[in-house]
Parts: structure tokens; sequence; C-alpha cells
């Protein structure tokens, strides 16, 4: 209700003057300089009917049913990060020890990737175009495609592919952000495009180790507000459609020295019929 209708409401039960005075007891309004104790001397009778009255008028209305759409966001305060999110020395300081070297831990698995617990992260390599349109990249569109759209945005409005492309050699991981697939997406910018014209091994190689860094360095900003990453799961990227034998990848991710905060466990996943 609104505050004008509570004011006239209020002024019209609030006593005026003298009550007219009873034959048998005789009664007397006291004006209480208090606007709050305005009630204390007025007539019981009355006094009832304006509580009651102004009962029902602060009477908030029912709740009304919310309608969940089974297609929207699930509510995560976490937001995507890429390298436009970190500052320029970020690789500037040192391993964690010259004396005392951690490297990644790869385990091998078979099965589907995508069966994962949530927040675990799920790495695949990209081009900078911002398509994922064949191989492992379209079963991640498939799977999350509010993910790919804010992966398409970055790569083709927030970036030029033609002028100002995303660099190459860097990350990007998109928060869950679609209903029911609780999972992070990792993504490293291994090649400039795709098809034919994707990049030379060499190039695709030395892009890796540089995206992969990148990564570890972004998941460990995810988690500095709490929550974040629970687990890291990867493809076998490059052995797709850009054609990078495995074998080179691995050595490249091995080689790879973990700094302060780095998680240092990825489980490489591919199909159980493989």
């Amino acid at each position: 209700m609104s505050a004008q209708r509570n004011g006239s409401i209020s002024s019209y039960l609030k006593p005026t003057g003298e009550a007219k005075e009873n034959t048998n007891e005789p009664t007397k309004t006291v004006e209480d300089p208090n606007p709050e104790n305005t009630t204390k001397d007025t007539p019981l009778k009355q006094q009832n009917k304006t509580q009651n009255k102004r009962q029902m008028s602060a009477s908030p209305p029912a709740p009304t049913a919310k309608r969940t759409n089974p297609h929207t966001s699930p509510t995560n305060p976490q937001t995507h990060l890429a390298y436009n999110d970190l500052p320029a020395t970020w690789l500037q300081d040192p391993p964690i020890s010259s004396t005392d070297k951690r490297h990644i831990q790869l385990t091998y698995h078979k099965g589907d990737i995508f069966d994962a617990p949530p927040n675990t992260l799920l790495i695949h390599a990209c081009n900078t175009q911002g398509h994922w349109g064949a191989g492992i990249a379209k079963a991640f569109k498939d799977r999350y495609p509010r993910a790919y759209a804010a992966h398409h945005a970055f790569c083709a409005k927030a970036h030029n592919p033609r002028s100002s492309a995303v660099p190459t050699g860097t990350a990007q991981i998109l928060a869950p952000v679609d209903a029911g697939m609780e999972h992070w997406v990792g993504c490293v910018f291994t090649s400039a495009k795709y098809g034919k014209a994707k990049d030379k091994v060499e190039e695709i190689l030395r892009n890796t180790g540089g995206s992969v860094e990148m990564l570890l360095e972004l998941v460990r900003r995810a988690g500095e507000d709490g929550g974040g990453v629970s687990g890291v799961r990867m493809c076998k990227i490059n052995s797709g459609k850009f054609g990078v034998p495995w074998e080179k990848t691995e050595e490249v991710l091995k080689g790879i020295v973990l700094r302060e905060g780095w998680g240092g466990r990825i489980e490489v996943w591919e199909p159980a019929d493989d």
C-alpha cells in the first residue's frame, strides 16, 4: 500500500480532539507530544479498530511462486578469465625453487571426458578465430552453448580476428554458465587459424607451452576468492584437427616448471574405444 494511502488511513483514524462525554463515565483524550504514542489514550474500541486496520495495511502480499527455466544459466559468482586479466609481469617471478623444480604430472584415463565431477576444468586446444566447428571442439560447443557464446564474443567481438586477433600462446577459462553442466572450460590458443590455414606443428608446440602456463595461472587466480577449479581434465590436445603427434605435445607439457599456487596434476582422457 502506498505511503499516501497509509497517511489517509492514519489521519482518518486518529482522534482530532476531545471525545464526546459519556453520561456514565466521561473519557478524555490526552494529546501526547510523541506521535508514536497517540493510541495510548484512545478509547479501547477505536484503538482496536485502528490496530486491526493498520495490521491489515502493513501485511505483505502473499509470495508468488517463482518459475524456473531449465535453460537459464546457474547462479555462479565466478567470471571468465583470459590473458587480458593478467598483469604484464605475471610470468616474471621465478619458479618455486631452482633446486626443487616440480613439473606437471599427467595421468591417463579412458572414458568420457565430460563425465566429470562439478567444477572440473576441461581443456581443449583452440584457434583464435572463436570457432568450435569440428572434432572435440564441436562436442564442447554442443554441451556448453553459453560458454561457447562467451568464447566466440571474446574472439570475434572483443577482438578483430583479422587485425587484432587473440594472441596465440595465451589461454582463457570459462566459468560454469550452462545449466546442469557445472564444468569450467579451458581454452589454450595454440593455433591462430584452423583447417588448411592452421599453424605449423613447430609453431603449435611453441604456443602450447605458454598457453598451458597461462592457463595454470588463470586457474590459480580463479580460486583466490574461494570456489574455483577442483580438478583438471584434458583431451590429447593438438592431436586431432591440428594434426600434432601427441607425444610431442606431451613432451612440452612435462617440461613446464610449476610456480607457486599452480596445480600440477592433469588427467588426460581419451574415448574408451580408441
